[in-house]
């Protein structure tokens, strides 16, 4: 049996191309037969373009102008990992020849990303996987809408094409109350994948770093707080501020923190694995820095300053609650931190994993 996995697998995000990365190399150590489908969404290709001037304003093209360099090196180094380290379809597929995977593959899962959210891919159904002939063969791991309540002119549209599917596997607890909703099923609650692979798994593909004694900061939405908080920890430790995710303008207008324009996967991890704090507002931020056991701060919003509830539910399931940040007086350096409870609710999701894909997959899924 072939298992086809669709997801944001080409999208320049250190989360997206690594939970790709881990939920893949979960599945075929199981020994199932799993690859991730080469499906290019138009809409999200056309989002990490290189360099565009298609609805930009003038002040967007001249910042694209001066990080050209910066972001075609970033995303050669993204496609070279996925080329060396994951098991992609020979096939490339569109919306047009995307029904010919159904001779390929006897099964499809879509996740662990966003791939439920409508903004993220102009509602490509293709990731609800609609043109999957047969719906028994239809699952998902983990997937993500990235909102609490689905807009009321997309609601007949999701009830539709969720109720087409055998098994649903959610991220968040918000995902689950609007599947219960919109189609009367039940779910199932589901770590992301990069909690499938030990630390010790990715410490193998991390690359240390050369600098030493800092502190790290990863933000994907911009934050002030995050950069006064980190000044602070600096004051507090006299430790340096090294940032990922920056470029030309950003360290233009923050010359006392240490930009990393475009770091690898590899470099991405490192940095967090060898970092001494890790302050961030992103999810996959968090995630790595409970993996490998960092004094980390979290700002759990969204850019719109709603609670980022991938955020929230992981540090609940953690109990590492105390992490989250809202103001400059959460920094002080007495966190506690258990990481031992952690790890003993990471390790029994696994196991729950483990037992979704056996029941979904069955054993015939399985190659030995």
């Amino acid at each position: 049996m072939r298992i086809g996995i669709i997801t944001f697998h080409r999208a320049i995000n250190y989360g997206a191309i690594l939970q790709t990365y881990a939920l893949q190399k979960f599945l075929n150590v199981s020994n199932y037969d799993a690859e991730v489908i080469d499906y290019r969404c138009e809409h999200m290709e056309n989002f990490y373009k290189t360099f565009t001037i298609k609805d930009k304003s003038v002040k967007q093209i001249i910042r694209g102008m001066l990080n050209f360099k910066n972001t075609y090196k970033k995303k050669r180094e993204f496609y070279r990992f996925l080329d060396q380290n994951v098991r992609i379809s020979t096939e490339v597929y569109d919306k047009f020849n995307i029904d010919k995977a159904n001779l390929r593959y006897d099964k499809f899962i879509t996740g662990s990303d966003q791939v439920f959210n409508f903004a993220c891919t102009d509602f490509d159904k293709t990731y609800f996987l609609q043109f999957v002939k047969n719906c028994d063969n239809k699952l998902s791991y983990a997937a993500s809408f990235g909102m609490k309540e689905i807009p009321d002119s997309y609601v007949n549209d999701y009830k539709s094409l969720l109720s087409t599917f055998s098994e649903l596997s959610i991220r968040e607890n918000a995902g689950q109350q609007i599947v219960k909703k919109l189609t009367g099923k039940d779910s199932e609650l589901s770590v992301d994948p990069v909690f499938l692979l030990t630390a010790e798994e990715w410490e193998k593909l991390a690359k240390k770093p050369k600098l030493k004694n800092y502190i790290l900061i990863y933000k994907l939405n911009t934050s002030n707080l995050i950069f006064d908080f980190a000044r602070k920890l600096s004051k507090l430790t006299g430790r340096k501020i090294v940032a990922l995710n920056f470029d030309v303008v950003d360290q233009m207008k923050t010359p006392d923190i240490k930009g990393v324009y475009s770091a690898s996967v590899e470099e991405f991890l490192g940095y967090i694995k060898y970092a001494d704090y890790v302050v961030t507002n992103s999810f996959h931020g968090t995630a790595f820095s409970v993996i490998f056991h960092k004094d980390f701060y979290v700002e759990a919003l969204q850019k719109d300053f709603k609670p980022n509830d991938r955020v929230e539910s992981l540090l609940c399931l953690t109990g590492l609650d105390g992490c989250k940040v809202k103001t400059l007086e959460d920094c002080r350096l007495n966190v506690s931190r258990d990481f031992n409870f952690a790890d003993d609710q990471i390790r029994k999701q696994y196991i729950k994993t483990n037992q979704y894909f056996e029941r979904v997959l069955n054993e015939d899924g399985r190659s030995f």
